[in-house]
């Protein structure tokens, strides 16, 4: 009929409580009078007749009263003759009685109602009373659902347009000089501070991107010089082709970042082929693992199609790759791919509970991060994957480092 949880079932339990209450208050305290007023009745009816007769004045009872029966000494029936001294109600050969017992001039006497017939009447006024009571309930919650449907109606048109991203004065309600008009503009002038605000990170997002690009530029132009002119010299020409390719990289997610600042919903998604992905970004960290014991293996029993922007991918792997390769010493990290997930899972010493649980947040940084790191790399995978459509999760690795999971959306 209605959900406790919500609002309208609220309202609606509210009405049938306090009808429950009110009309069990009056429809009780109707059981109580009746029975009191009859139980009084009786037994004043009873004790007069009983005076009369015992004056002898039977004849005059008998005609004032004729449903009432007198009995004395032996002739008193037998289902009466073990009562008390009294007034007493009883259902003899299916007949509702009421008996007074009593005793005059050293013998006992019996007066009995049939009381019937008013047993009849008094049922049907107890049915009476049950449908009055069962219609109170009824009409509670009628009255409760046109009322809950009357204060809901506004909030659930509120809640439509504010799911449905209406700003700027299309919020319904504005103009009410009630709650939901105060609701409504309250909404309204947040969903205005947060669009401000989002609006101004999207602007400083492109507009460090586009101040980037300049000295990435030269970077890259220069590194091509360098590489057309130092053919005679091996050993420079391969560190200035890393300076190159790791440029023209960079230059190229930047540019990713700005297209996502400018228009995030424009941004075309392309089919990429994991497998040579996660190869190139392997070997660019080859030099953080100068000094260690440490070795990098891809396992990749076959190649992996997603549907994706190439340059976030790589801003992912790489954070993930370099936060693994910097909290590792010695032993081995493992890239598992599947059509499913990539996996990064490092044999450093792993990370403590309180890590763990706000692992994610902007600026959580290990135990052990001794000033290597800013606390925003795996901030950023996360924010990275959600713009992906992918998941990401974290879980203790099998030689007590940490196991990173991202979790793909593959292309169909």
């Amino acid at each position: 009929m209605f959900h406790s949880d919500s609002l309208r079932g609220r309202m609606v339990a509210a009405y049938v409580l306090l009808a429950v209450i009110i009309v069990g208050f009056f429809t009780g305290a109707a059981f109580f009078v009746v029975a009191k007023i009859e139980r009084e009745l009786i037994d004043k009816r009873l004790a007069h007749a009983a005076e009369l007769w015992a004056a002898d004045s039977y004849s005059a009872v008998q005609s004032q009263t004729l449903d009432l029966s007198f009995f004395k000494g032996a002739l008193i029936p037998q289902p009466l003759q073990t009562l008390s001294p009294g007034t007493h109600e009883l259902r003899l050969n299916g007949r509702a009685l009421h008996v007074l017992l009593g005793e005059a001039n050293g013998e006992r006497y019996t007066v009995v109602d049939d009381q019937s017939d008013f047993e009849s009447i008094e049922s049907s006024s107890y049915i009476t009373l049950g449908i009055a009571f069962l219609g109170g309930i009824g009409l509670a919650i009628l009255i409760g659902r046109a009322s809950a449907n009357r204060v809901i109606l506004p909030l659930t048109k509120l809640a439509s347009a504010v799911q449905s991203a209406r700003i700027d004065g299309s919020l319904p309600g504005l103009d009410a000089t009630d709650e939901i008009g105060v609701l409504a503009r309250a909404i309204e002038d947040r969903t205005t501070q947060l669009s401000l605000a989002l609006q101004r990170e999207r602007w400083f997002t492109a507009d460090v991107s586009h101040e980037l690009r300049t000295p990435l530029t030269i970077m890259l132009g220069a590194a091509e010089i360098l590489t057309s002119r130092l053919q005679d010299r091996p050993d420079l020409l391969v560190m200035t082709e890393r300076i190159r390719r790791n440029a023209a990289e960079t230059a190229r997610q930047v540019g990713a970042l700005l297209q996502l600042a400018r228009a995030p919903e424009n941004t075309e998604h392309v089919l990429v082929d994991l497998k040579p992905l996660i190869e190139h970004e392997l070997e660019r960290c080859q030099p953080l693992l100068r000094g260690k014991s440490l070795q990098l293996k891809l396992i990749a029993p076959e190649n992996v199609i997603v549907k994706a922007i190439p340059e976030l991918v790589t801003i992912a792997l790489s954070n993930l790759l370099r936060n693994a390769c910097q909290h590792t010493e010695q032993g081995t990290i493992t890239v598992s791919l599947t059509a499913y997930h990539i996996v990064v899972e490092d044999s450093g010493a792993g990370l403590p509970e309180v890590v763990r649980v706000r692992l994610f947040d902007r600026f959580v940084r290990g135990e052990d991060d001794f000033g290597g790191g800013s606390g925003l790399g795996l901030s950023i995978v996360k924010r990275v994957t959600e713009h992906l459509g992918w998941g990401i999760q974290h879980d203790p690795g099998s030689n007590g480092g940490s196991r990173f999971t991202l979790l793909l959306s593959i292309a169909t």
